[in-house]
């Protein structure tokens, strides 16, 4: 086979595959209060397809237990976006970790493939203090349903994925509202995997955005 031949199937393979999404948890159990805000950026390296997106994320608090969050992101993925309800019955204290979830819609545009996803995050997190600086690891096993359209086809698809999603956040002793965040998501059933970096920038209304 020429080389200009492999070039091309090696690129329609690539530039095709419908796992090039972004399917990321990027959160803890952290709940904001009413007038915080949290702001989450993120670079997403997709292991399987070698792509790259990247994406916002925004939270805001409703009740001391509730929240809402909104996503936006591009990328090899031509765009993405959605929102989320978050719960929290079970807060992180010293005997226990925080336990509850996100429910939400994502809606991910790639080429001809539009797909509007259910999605429930469960979640699990707990901070842990070494010296002056604060790990807050959080695991989860997002499962979504997935409604698949293509414009060469006319039937729509229906579909479950299911991933394992592991990371942490990270607060160092020099910035109090500028934190980092890292997490792998492993595919367990029509899910990308990946590892992302990122971001995260709390304020408030009453001190503005402040960095410090």
């Amino acid at each position: 086979m020429k080389f200009q031949h492999i070039f091309t199937l090696a690129a329609t393979v690539l530039l095709g595959a419908p796992a090039w999404a972004d399917y990321s948890v990027m959160d803890n159990g952290e709940v904001m209060k009413s007038g915080h805000y949290k702001v989450t950026g993120n670079t997403q390296v997709l292991t399987e397809n070698a792509g790259i997106n990247v994406g916002g994320r925004i939270d805001l608090g409703i009740t001391e237990d509730t929240g809402v969050r909104a996503l936006l992101g591009v990328g090899n993925t031509d765009l993405f976006f959605g929102g989320m309800f978050k719960w929290m019955p079970i807060p992180d204290t010293d005997k226990q970790p925080a336990i509850g979830g996100n429910i939400g819609i994502l809606y991910i545009k790639d080429g001809e493939v539009k797909d509007l996803i259910l999605r429930m995050e469960p979640l699990v997190s707990k901070k842990v203090t070494i010296e002056e600086v604060i790990f807050t690891p959080y695991a989860s096993v997002p499962l979504g349903l997935r409604m698949r359209k293509s414009d060469k086809e006319d039937d729509g698809d229906k579909d479950l994925t299911l991933q394992l999603v592991l990371g942490t956040q990270l607060q160092i002793p020099t910035w109090q509202k500028l934190q980092f965040i890292a997490e792998v998501g492993i595919d367990l059933d029509k899910s990308p995997g990946y590892l992302n970096v990122g971001a995260v920038f709390y304020w408030d209304s009453e001190a503005g955005m402040v960095l410090e």
